[in-house]
C-alpha cells in the first residue's frame, strides 16, 4: 500500500464514493467566511485530496494539510501537490496526536481510511481533539465488503495462510456488525461529538475487466505477497471473490465485468 503510483491509478471506486459523500453533505458542512483550516486524514497520493475534496472548499481557505502513516505516500503528495497553503506530513490517526494538531482544524475529512483502524475510539478521539470548537468532520470508510470474505477464504488456505496470518488485522471493524450505524454513534456520543449522522448504505461498484480489478486490488492489498507470486495470489482471490458476489449469476455469465455490492459508511459530527 506505499506504492503512490499505482495507487494513484487505480483508486476508483475511492474516487467516486468521496465525491458522492461530498456532493451529499455539502450543504451541511460549516465552511466560514474565510481562512477554513482543513485536513485530510489518510491522504495518500493526494490526488483525492486536491482533485477531489479541494473542489468543494472555499477559494479562500487558510490552509489544507493532508496526513497519511506512509511517508512514501506523504512525499509524493508533497512533490505533486504542495504549495504555499498546502502540505502533506506523516501521521499514525490510532497513535499519539501532536500537540501541534490539536484545536488546529475547522474541519476533517477522511476518505477509506478508518476502516484500517482497529482502535476506532482512538481514531475518532483524535479527530475529536484535532477540532476547533464548532468545527465538523465528513468520514467514509467500508462496513461490509466482500473483498474481507476473500481474504478469509485465503487465509485458510495452506498455499497462502503464511503471508495472510494476520488477516483479521485488515477486515473493516465493522464488516461482521449488527448495526454499525448505533454503534459508531453510541461511540462518538461518549467521545463528545454532537449532530452525529451515521448512515450504512450498500452501493455497487463495476470493474470492467479482471485486469483492473487486479490493479485496484494490488494498489491496497496489505499483504506483502512477493512480486512474484502475485499473479497467482490473484488467481486464487479472483475464485474466491467471485464466490463471494456469485459473479456468474449476477453477470449471465460475462466474467470480463465484475460486478460486486459493499456497505459504505459515512459519519458526520461537529464538535
Amino acid at each position: 500500500m506505499n506504492n503512490a503510483e499505482l495507487y494513484q491509478k487505480n483508486n476508483s471506486l475511492q474516487k467516486r464514493d468521496a465525491v458522492d459523500a461530498l456532493k451529499e453533505y455539502a450543504a451541511k458542512i460549516r465552511w466560514k467566511k474565510y481562512g477554513d483550516r482543513v485536513i485530510d486524514i489518510g491522504c495518500g497520493d493526494g490526488g483525492i485530496t486536491i482533485n477531489v475534496l479541494k473542489k468543494y472548499m472555499p477559494n479562500n481557505f487558510e490552509r489544507l494539510v493532508g496526513c497519511d502513516i506512509s511517508e512514501n505516500m506523504v512525499n509524493f503528495a508533497n512533490i505533486h501537490h504542495g504549495n504555499e497553503r498546502t502540505h502533506f506530513t506523516t501521521l499514525d490517526i490510532e497513535g499519539y496526536l501532536p500537540i501541534t494538531l490539536k484545536n488546529n482544524f475547522d474541519h476533517a475529512f477522511s476518505f477509506y481510511v478508518l476502516h484500517w483502524i482497529k482502535h476506532q475510539e482512538v481514531a475518532f478521539t483524535n479527530i475529536y481533539d484535532m477540532l476547533n470548537k464548532g468545527g465538523d468532520c465528513l468520514l467514509v470508510f467500508i462496513g461490509y465488503h466482500p473483498i474481507y470474505e476473500a481474504y478469509r477464504t485465503l487465509a485458510r488456505n495452506n498455499k497462502w495462510s503464511s503471508w495472510l496470518h494476520d488477516v483479521d488485522r485488515f477486515i473493516s471493524p465493522y464488516h461482521d456488525s449488527k448495526d454499525s450505524e448505533k454503534e459508531i454513534k453510541k461511540m462518538m456520543e461518549e467521545i463528545g461529538f454532537s449532530n452525529i449522522e451515521v448512515s450504512s448504505k450498500q452501493k455497487f461498484f463495476i470493474y470492467n475487466s479482471p485486469e483492473t480489478l487486479k490493479k485496484a486490488v494490488q494498489a491496497v492489498n496489505p499483504f506483502k505477497i512477493p512480486f512474484d507470486v502475485f499473479n497467482d495470489y490473484f488467481n486464487d482471490y479472483m475464485e474466491a471473490f467471485r464466490d463471494m458476489i456469485q459473479l456468474k449469476e449476477e453477470n449471465n455469465n460475462e466474467l470480463d465485468i465484475i460486478k460486486f455490492s459493499y456497505n459504505l459508511i459515512t459519519v458526520y459530527g461537529t464538535k
